[in-house]
């Protein structure tokens, strides 16, 4: 910065190009030698600010002085140039004009002649002197303080970065998972670099295969100086709409109600008797297998309430958390004999968490046994601020066999909704939530949604997840056709290209076109979502084959030393895989009628087990099992779960001769508790020994065999039971088992038997010939399994 300071100096001096050009020589020459002082090695200590500030500045002082001398020397000579030329073209005017124009060669040979004839031959030696002395000095301070090799663009960056903090960085595309090497050959670095880097921020066992995911890889690129250049959310895509302010277009629409509770606790019963019609008894076992969505119109008030009644098993979850999001009223029914819940209890969680007002119903107040005063008590002491105790929750005590308190539920929803003042856009983009989805014959994929905003109607697009739908047939829940569905309306719809998911936000696009783009979009990003979960568990896979590959090797050192590998496992037991910590997995397909039906099933299952057996689900769809079901379960090794659905008699034939298992069932605690079968009957089995006899060693004969062959034959007799020749038997001295083994002969006298009974005597011998003494005892064994559960 000081040379170029200074430069510019001299160029305001009026100079000309190659006088400038000398002096920067010169300076060049004095800067150098009077900063290598002040130069250093990246070993040297660092100097203080002060000193160096002060060394800097007699540096700068003398080099200023040296500029004004040569800027004096050089206008001096500029005139002495400028008359020697002028008196020179006045001689040339004399003379006749010569047409030939000189070559620009010759002018530029022109101007070198006059610049030597006015520095004069004095002054070029030593100038000559000057440039080997610079040269030599370059040299010198090249060889001396050599710096260390750095990555160009680390350089750059870093220099660009100190110079000016704000200026915008070098700019990167950068896949969304990429190898160490790969990145390393991006940012221009060698891959050992790279992997200490990534040791220094705290990564353990890099390789040069390691995968980085994009968010990792953009903070290594900033400590490299680089911005990445990365958008998740790019390409066409589908949102809610903003709730509008405008009251203009706004209309009233009906409450959507959900009836949470615990199983059996009568909250089907209530839409029964409100419908006036019989659901329960078309329910298998009584239960609400997925969620049910009805419009009733209360007898009283005329209203339409829309209700979702949520199924109460514990394997049900989701279902019923999604129906809390999708509501604007919870009612949860408790029964009054039985008061609070295990699915009570997470139903107010799922009430609370989503900040829906709440009206109690007390049900089955009718029988002898209830004690509503009792619910009401429990409910206070888990949060509930019921009415009876100065809160806002309402309470109603009611029976839905006999109409108890019913007229009075109903007008308690209704004022509750009144209250809400529930508005929606009509005229708007269609939005809704999937409520199930199923393949119907004759209408194919249909799934039913309930409408939060909008109309729809037959021709309109939807979008939900990554499948769409071009309306083609609309039904209601009576299985009516319809024309329209208006906000808060559940309908059933056909025309999807595949089944949604349950519990997916279905939205309206403009054409078909734009939708196709949306799904490409998201089927897209979910890609990009799968691969970074299966990323870590790779690089598990990697630091595994690392740490295992220096255990076989250690394995080997110790194998030439001459240690065989039972004497390795005492010497290091952590060299070897536990083999008894190794999960055995069942694998299940499930095959459901609709899809909340097949989620709940995986949600019941799944992970079922413990450290020694546990399920697996490989596959599930909505639909009756298949031929390609059978071979991917044949393949895995599966059991096929069917639930709520038929199963073709062919299917059961083909999978009878693939030896592959299919279960029906129509009740999901059956099915959990078939899955617990399966599991239990796969783990490692338990026995306890019992004793089935014993025989007591008198003495010991040697008897001659064959040659010059001898056996050792103990006399003995038996003390319990009866002593049997095939017998597992193991030898016992002091209390301690010796041998465990079989018996190779049983005499009496000389007679070979198969058994002897309790106070008879014997001679024994024993497969091995184990050394036996007298006053030892042989037992006779059996192994009985015990029966082990999850």
């Amino acid at each position: 910065m000081l040379a170029r300071s200074l430069i510019s100096r001299a160029c305001l001096s009026n100079l000309s190009k190659p006088n400038i050009l000398a002096i920067k020589r010169d300076l060049s020459h004095t800067f150098y030698a009077n900063a290598a002082p002040l130069r250093r090695s990246r070993f040297q200590p660092i100097k203080k600010e002060s000193e160096s500030a002060a060394e800097t500045a007699t540096a700068a002082g003398s080099i200023e002085e040296l500029l004004d001398t040569k800027i004096a020397e050089k206008l001096n000579e500029e005139k002495v140039v400028e008359t020697a030329k002028s008196s020179k073209s006045k001689q040339q005017h004399k003379r006749p004009q010569n047409k030939d124009v000189k070559s620009e060669n010759d002018q530029q040979k022109q101007k070198v002649n006059d610049k030597r004839a006015a520095q004069g031959s004095k002054n070029s030696e030593p100038e000559n002197i000057q440039k080997r002395d610079y040269k030599n000095e370059q040299k010198r301070i090249n060889s001396t303080q050599k710096p260390a090799k750095v990555s160009k663009v680390k350089v750059k960056a870093k220099k660009k970065a100190a110079d000016n903090p704000n200026s915008p960085k070098y700019k990167l595309d950068i896949p969304t998972f990429l190898s160490v090497a790969n990145f390393a050959t991006i940012l221009k670095v060698r891959v050992p670099e790279l992997i200490e880097k990534l040791d220094d921020l705290g990564f353990e066992n890099i390789t040069n295969e390691h995968i980085l995911d994009a968010e990792t890889a953009e903070l290594i690129a900033q400590e490299y100086g680089f911005e990445v250049n990365r958008d998740d959310n790019t390409g066409a895509d589908l949102f809610p709409a903003s709730e509008t302010t405008d009251s203009s277009k706004l209309t009233p629409k009906a409450p959507v109600v959900t009836i949470m509770g615990h199983v059996d606790h009568g909250k089907t019963s209530i839409l029964d008797y409100l419908r006036k019609s019989s659901i329960v008894k078309g329910e298998f076992g009584g239960i609400t297998q997925h969620i049910g969505a009805f419009v009733v119109q209360t007898p009283v008030s005329k209203k339409k309430i829309t209700f979702l009644d949520t199924p109460g098993h514990a394997a049900f979850l989701k279902m019923r958390e999604r129906g809390a999001n999708m509501t604007a009223i919870i009612v949860l029914v408790v029964a009054a004999e039985d008061s609070v819940k295990p699915q009570t209890v997470e139903a107010i969680k799922h009430a609370k968490g989503s900040g829906v007002p709440i009206v109690i119903a007390i049900n089955k107040c009718d029988k002898p046994e209830a004690n509503p005063d009792k619910v009401v008590a429990d409910l206070a002491s888990h949060g509930i601020d019921v009415e009876d105790y100065g809160g806002e929750t309402p309470v109603c005590r009611i029976s839905a066999k006999t109409g108890l308190g019913m007229k009075e539920f109903e007008e308690t929803i209704v004022t509750v909704a009144e209250l809400l003042e529930l508005k929606t856009e009509e005229r708007a983009n269609v939005e809704g939530w999937v409520l199930e989805s199923q393949v119907k014959k004759g209408l194919g994929n249909v799934a039913t949604l309930l409408i939060k905003r909008g109309q729809l109607k037959p021709g309109c697009i939807l979008v939900s997840g990554t499948t769409f739908c071009k309306v083609r047939v609309m039904k209601d829940e009576h299985g009516k056709p319809i024309k329209v569905a208006k906000p808060a309306q559940p309908v059933e719809v056909s025309g999807w290209k595949e089944l949604p998911e349950a519990g997916d936000y279905a939205i309206q696009a403009k054409d078909e076109n734009y939708a196709k783009k949306v799904i490409i979009n998201r089927e897209k990003r979910k890609r990009m979502m799968d691969e970074a979960s299966q990323v870590e568990e790779m690089n598990k896979r990697r630091i595994k084959s690392i740490e295992d590959s220096k255990k076989s090797e250690k394995i080997q050192e110790y194998q030439l030393q001459g240690f065989s590998l039972e004497e390795i496992k005492e010497l290091e037991p952590d060299l070897f895989d536990d083999e008894s910590n190794k999960i055995k997995y069942v694998n299940f397909i499930i095959k459901a009628d609709v899809s909340g039906s097949a989620e709940a099933v995986r949600q019941s299952i799944e992970g079922l087990g413990n450290d020694e057996v546990k399920s697996r689900i490989i596959f599930e769809e909505v639909g009756a099992p298949t031929e390609s079901d059978i071979a991917r379960a044949k393949d895995s090794d599966a059991e096929i779960l069917v639930f709520n659905t038929k199963v073709p008699k062919d299917i059961l034939n083909s999978a009878s001769k693939s030896k592959v298992e299919i279960k029906e069932f129509n009740v999901i605690y059956h099915l959990i508790e078939d899955v617990l079968k399966t599991l239990t009957s796969k783990l490692t089995p338990i026995y306890e020994t019992k004793v089935i006899s014993k025989v007591a060693i008198k003495q010991l004969f040697e008897i001659g065999l064959k040659g010059k062959e001898t056996m050792i034959i103990a006399g003995s007799r038996v003390i319990d039971g009866t002593f049997k020749k095939n017998s597992q038997v193991r030898l016992v001295r002091n209390g301690e088992v010796i041998y465990t083994g079989k018996v190779k002969q049983l005499k009496v006298v000389k007679n070979d038997v198969n058994e002897v009974k309790n106070g008879a005597d014997c001679g024994v011998s024993l497969e091995g010939d184990p050394e036996m003494k007298e006053g030892d005892i042989i037992e006779a064994f059996e192994q009985i399994p015990i029966q082990r559960h999850l």
